[in-house]
């Protein structure tokens, strides 16, 4: 498990970015590019917020929460990510649907859930994402790390507090 201060693990994973969404129904490898953790970092702080999957309820409150945020975030020149076990092309669609203006990370046939130790065990729905969140500096360490109770979102005026310090 991945605590703060920890050094965050440098994980590459498919990306669904807002750009490539246009095409729903046509989807190919061709819309999904690559995530590399250290990449990202060389342009500042990196926001990882995990989730269980798009078109859940609470996922999709979660998420349209964050992009209203997002633009709130840009004088702080952070990058935002939510991450899921769900395939990039599902991720795409939902991208799409709900006009999201932050990249989706996926989880699916990767190890980027179990590095950062919030697979879900045991249950139903054994194998998605807890809803957590970790804020890393540039220098790829762990500043801020967020774990959900039951039907709870992230208090992202903590979160742009965090951000502010990781800078």
């Amino acid at each position: 498990m991945v605590r703060e201060w920890d050094h965050a693990p440098d994980v590459n994973a498919p990306l669904a970015r807002p750009e490539n969404a246009a095409a729903r129904g046509e989807y190919s490898g061709d819309h999904v590019e690559s995530f590399t953790l250290s990449d990202r970092l060389m342009y500042g702080p990196v926001v990882l917020a995990f989730f269980p999957g798009v078109y859940s309820g609470l996922c999709t409150e979660e998420l349209c929460t964050i992009r209203d945020w997002y633009d709130d975030l840009a004088d702080l020149d952070a990058q935002v990510f939510g991450v899921s076990a769900d395939t990039p092309w599902s991720q795409l669609a939902f991208i799409d649907e709900y006009d999201l203006t932050f990249p989706l990370v996926s989880g699916f046939n990767n190890d980027v859930i179990d590095e950062y130790g919030v697979r879900s065990e045991g249950g139903l729905l054994e194998g998605i994402a807890n809803r957590s969140l970790f804020v890393i500096d540039e220098e790829g360490s762990v500043t801020y790390r967020w774990d959900a109770e039951p039907g709870e979102l992230p208090d992202l005026d903590e979160v742009r507090s965090a951000i502010e310090a990781a800078r």
